[in-house]
């Protein structure tokens, strides 16, 4: 049967990463990047592997999930957060597919968010398969944030999830999208992606989004948890583009400044100058 390095990225998980890696003791070995944690987190890592690495954070998810491909003795990885958990099912479920040699070269498996107290079972949460079993001569993780395992082989699906508690309270989940919609809003000027703001899509692209969480995607079954979720969801589209105008705004005030301080202030005198 081939061999599985269970692979994990830390920061301050000392709450969570235990229940992780307790779940993950059927795996060949476990491989964990920590990005300088400041709590026990890397105690109890090192309790459960002998494996466990500091590298400061990239800013960057996939950047730092490929750092982990680095140390791992294996071809097949599972990526797991940690604020994940692998259930006994899918557990039961890997081992007897690697047992007869595995099908495909990736495989997505569904994950179940628990979320303020209620497991989530609609509004595109459940089933939402993550590419995270796969081999890694086979593709790449990609995207700065909300990244993803990109093979170039083929993919299967497995039916048993992993539990995820990411998001805790109706605060925590918020935060989160605060943050990723800073990062998106970076990333576009950083990439050039786009030189203009549009007001039209900062408006209608969050009413797109919450329509598609809360009504096609059924969110509404989930009651208040699942309106708070959708809400959110189209909350951080908007706040994104803000956040984008705000970064293009602020670089094209920087340029225009530049251009009066070499023309009012500086002189001719001074380009000529350095040219010599």
């Amino acid at each position: 049967m081939q061999k599985i390095t269970a692979a994990i990225i830390t920061f301050n998980e000392e709450s969570k990463i235990e229940r992780c890696l307790r779940s993950l003791d059927w795996v060949d070995e476990i491989v964990v990047i920590d990005s300088f944690s400041t709590d026990r987190t890397v105690d109890i890592c090192n309790r459960f592997t002998q494996k466990v690495f500091r590298h400061a954070w990239p800013n960057n998810y996939a950047e730092q999930k490929t750092r982990a491909h680095e140390y791992a003795s294996y071809d097949w990885i599972l990526f797991i957060d940690a604020d994940e958990v692998v259930t006994r099912a899918l557990r039961d479920e890997i081992i007897l597919l690697f047992k007869a040699g595995p099908a495909a070269d990736a495989f997505g498996i569904p994950r179940r968010e628990y979320f303020g107290g209620k497991w989530i079972k609609a509004g595109g949460w459940y089933p939402q398969h993550k590419t995270i079993l796969y081999r890694r001569s086979m593709g790449e993780w990609v995207n700065p944030i909300h990244e993803k395992f990109v093979t170039r082989g083929t993919t299967e699906y497995l039916a048993n999830p992993i539990l995820h508690d990411g998001y805790g309270n109706f605060e925590t989940f918020m935060g989160k999208f605060n943050v990723y919609s800073s990062l998106e809003a970076e990333r576009t000027i950083r990439e050039g992606r786009r030189t203009k703001f549009s007001l039209l899509k900062a408006v209608f692209k969050p009413l797109e989004r919450f329509y598609g969480r809360f009504i096609r995607h059924q969110g509404y079954k989930d009651g208040m948890h699942g309106f708070y979720m959708a809400a959110v969801i189209a909350f951080n589209y908007f706040l994104t583009e803000l956040k984008y105008y705000e970064r293009l705004y602020e670089k094209r005030q920087q340029e225009n400044w530049d251009t009066v301080y070499r023309r009012e202030a500086v002189g001719p005198e001074h380009d000529a100058a350095k040219t010599k």
